[in-house]
């Protein structure tokens, strides 16, 4: 049987902006081919709940303003289970 989302059918579970109290991950854009939808259809297909995928600016450890990706999800477990399964993170 098919699970609806509701948050998917109302298009309310993308969101463009990182709310306040969202758990975020920085990722690295060099390391492992950010282009493309694969890493948002894992988390669709995968995950329940709201997330966000936004640039943000942040300062690297030379003290320089740079802009970087940030992955956002309104449960803290969601972005656990992203962290140790994803296959799309580079693993150093």
């Amino acid at each position: 049987m098919f699970d609806l989302n509701p948050l998917e059918v109302l298009n309310k579970r993308s969101l463009s902006h990182i709310p306040p109290h969202f758990a975020k991950f920085k990722i690295d854009d060099k390391g492992f081919g950010f282009g493309g939808d694969s890493l948002e259809n894992w988390i669709r297909i995968r995950l329940k709940g709201r997330y966000a995928i936004a640039k943000q600016p942040t300062i690297d450890k030379d003290e320089h303003l740079k802009t970087a990706t940030f992955v956002a999800f309104e449960d803290q477990k969601e972005l656990t289970y992203f962290m140790l399964a994803c296959p799309h993170l580079r693993r150093n």
